[in-house]
């Protein structure tokens, strides 16, 4: 088949045979251009001389007139191509990518990525990053601490198969991984030529694993009249766990005595005698004491609870080597929306645990987590099952992370604590939560921030939970003086009880000010008696 094209009239008129043409619009439309520009041209020839040149204006016209025809033919052509079936090798390549690609926007395509490769210098060597626990999407899973082997595998607890995951991150890792720039803090003899940035300390666990490596340096322009809120400190840190192991974690009374109790040569008077004098030497001494005392005795892993002062030692720890490196993340949230992120702070974290009777045999879950704190800090007091759902991408992951972190170091310290869940997604339409609420003793819900609808779903929620069951909240979900009327009676208000609490200062994150909490307790007889009553049973 010939496209009626270029010198195709002209072998028309020479064969007189017609070419077939392609019955497209395209094409058409430029074999209907070709019979008039022809036939224009012959009656111009027969009105002029036989003899008369044909002007060089023409010619440069016809040539203009012939690319622009062509074009247009090698557009017809690739609109052809597109028409007709596609090779089974084109196919599979555009599956493929379409597949590897996905639709999440800005998503590198493979092509790029490969030419990037190609363009990279070969000599050029990727900069080495420190360390750091990976975070996995999938839920974290722990376990009961008593459970967990002294040499738990990546899978044991709950991480997503990285090898660095097994251990806990030490506070040296911290600070490398910290975006404050660190500083030397104590002072050496002269004759010290490489004075050590980092020291060793012994934990209860013993062997290998039960090692920290504390750094012994300070934030840049540290003032101890003006420590910050978010700064590390590791060298307050190891002073604390030094105290936390002599007073909780070690049963020996005279173990206590030489390392706690005695402030003329016990092992925290010398360490914090050394701190204020900024004498290297001597706190570098007073550790390797430490160490010793500490390897001489026992320590039974996994069967001693927490303490609630050591709960909560153990939960800023954590806190301090997962999330204070990188901090400013959590502040990356929209502004006056469902998603504003806030901390409810330890102490307030307490007396929930006391107003609520959390106890071992409880269940206990924390819609809207954020990081993670009140889940572990929960399953550390009281020993019961937690668990936390968080949807945004940035505290979820640290949430994870802490998790894996709470674990190790627990079983490092002989510590054990209650199962911990967290899962990332939206609780109003998470399985997880959908599972869990029948059987939940006590759920926290921090709707400081939270727009009615939400609310409103939330109470759709409450259904679900056994009578008993108490629901935690900053804001109300019904008033103190709701009462039920024919108009209510099947209103999710209708099941609940409220009593309002106060709180004071450093109990939550966005405020040092005191507030209120809200304690609604599920009780359906309320809801049976007015029934009852409107039935004329009672």
């Amino acid at each position: 088949m010939d496209l009626f094209f270029g010198s195709a009239k002209a072998k028309a008129k020479a064969t007189g045979h017609q070419p077939q043409t392609v019955s497209i619009r395209v094409e058409e439309r430029v074999v209907s251009r070709k019979h008039r520009r022809a036939a224009a041209v012959d009656n111009a020839e027969a009105q002029q001389p036989a003899k008369r040149p044909v002007s060089g204006k023409r010619f440069r016209t016809e040539d203009k007139e012939d690319k622009e025809d062509d074009r247009i033919a090698r557009l017809a052509a690739r609109r052809l191509a597109k028409s007709s079936a596609m090779s089974t090798k084109d196919t599979r390549i555009v599956n493929s990518n379409r597949e590897r690609v996905g639709s999440l926007p800005g998503t590198p395509r493979p092509r790029r990525e490969q030419t990037a490769k190609r363009r990279s210098p070969q000599t050029q060597q990727p900069k080495k990053q420190p360390t750091s626990p990976r975070v996995a999407e999938e839920p974290v899973e722990i376990g009961r601490s008593s459970s967990v082997p002294a040499h738990s595998s990546a899978a044991d607890a709950g991480s997503d198969n990285d090898g660095d995951a097994a251990s806990i991150v030490s506070s040296a890792e911290a600070v490398r991984l910290s975006e404050t720039s660190y500083e030397a803090y104590f002072q050496w003899a002269q004759d010290q030529r490489e004075p050590p940035t980092e020291v060793e300390l012994h934990l209860p666990a013993g062997g290998i694993d039960g090692r920290e490596t504390y750094s012994l340096m300070v934030p840049r322009g540290f003032d101890r009249e003006s420590e910050q809120r978010d700064e590390y400190l590791p060298i307050d840190d190891l002073l604390a766990t030094v105290r936390a192991i002599g007073t909780y974690l070690v049963g020996s009374e005279q173990f206590r005595r030489k390392v706690v109790d005695d402030q003329e040569t016990g092992i925290v008077r010398r360490l914090e005698r050394a701190r204020n004098r900024r004498g290297g030497a001597g706190f570098v001494a007073a550790v390797r004491d430490f160490n010793a005392l500490l390897d001489s005795e026992r320590v039974d892993a996994g069967t001693r609870r927490a303490a609630n002062e050591v709960a909560v030692f153990v939960v800023e720890q954590v806190y301090s080597r997962v999330v204070a490196p990188t901090v400013g993340l959590l502040r990356q949230y929209k502004a006056f929306s469902n998603n504003v992120y806030g901390e409810i702070l330890p102490t307030l974290v307490s007396e929930f645990i006391a107003r609520t009777g959390i106890e071992e045999a409880s269940t206990f879950v924390d819609l809207g987590c954020g990081i993670g704190n009140v889940v572990l800090q929960v399953a550390a007091q009281t020993g019961c099952r937690a668990a936390g759902i968080e949807i945004m991408k940035v505290p979820a992951r640290f949430a994870q992370r802490q998790a894996r972190e709470f674990a190790h170091r627990m079983r490092l310290y002989g510590l054990r604590h209650g199962p911990v869940s967290i899962w990332r997604g939206d609780f109003c339409e998470s399985p997880d939560v959908q599972r869990i609420l029948p059987t939940v003793d006590v759920l926290l819900v921090n709707n400081y921030a939270f727009d009615s609808a939400l609310n409103q779903n939330l109470l759709q929620m409450f259904l679900d939970l056994k009578d008993g069951a108490r629901v935690i909240s900053l804001r109300p979900f019904v008033t103190p003086d709701h009462k039920i009327s024919a108009r209510n009676v099947y209103a999710p208000e209708s099941i609940l009880a409220v009593r309002r609490f106060p709180y004071w200062s450093n109990c939550v994150s966005w405020t040092d000010s005191g507030g209120e909490y809200f304690v609604q307790t599920v009780d359906r007889s309320r809801v049976k008696q007015f029934l009852a009553q409107r039935s004329g049973i009672v």
